[in-house]
């Protein structure tokens, strides 16, 4: 599962949480104001967190506890934030199976909000 460049803000929990999946990426993401976690590892899932952007969410990357998940982060930035940052194993490397384009964690808020919601410029 790959999840990239959305903005999920003023929720409580699964932003996303990855249960029982064998691969999660996600990357360039913009969480704010999330009460009780931001993105978890849970039932053996393998994550590899890139380059997002965490302002004021409580417990921004974990791993539960009673299941063997594995969570890697790089270059995700966390500003007003309280809790656990969690880290653990080497999960995978994306690039194996895709080419991606990594923006820079600290222009993610600027550029999710810019492209979320309706374009006028896309049509169907």
């Amino acid at each position: 599962m790959t999840i990239h460049h959305n903005w999920i803000h003023d929720t409580t929990q699964r932003n996303p949480s990855a249960d029982n999946l064998l691969y999660a990426h996600l990357y360039n993401n913009y969480l704010q104001n999330i009460s009780s976690y931001g993105n978890l590892s849970r039932g053996s899932t393998k994550i590899v967190l890139e380059n997002s952007y965490f302002d004021a969410v409580n417990n921004p990357w974990n791993i539960d506890d009673t299941t063997k998940g594995q969570l890697k982060q790089s270059g995700s930035i966390a500003v007003n934030c309280t809790g656990k940052q969690v880290t653990g194993g080497s999960a995978f490397t994306p690039s194996s199976f895709y080419s991606y384009t990594l923006d820079p964690a600290a222009d993610v808020p600027t550029v999710v909000k810019t492209y979320s919601g309706p374009q006028a410029g896309i049509s169907m």
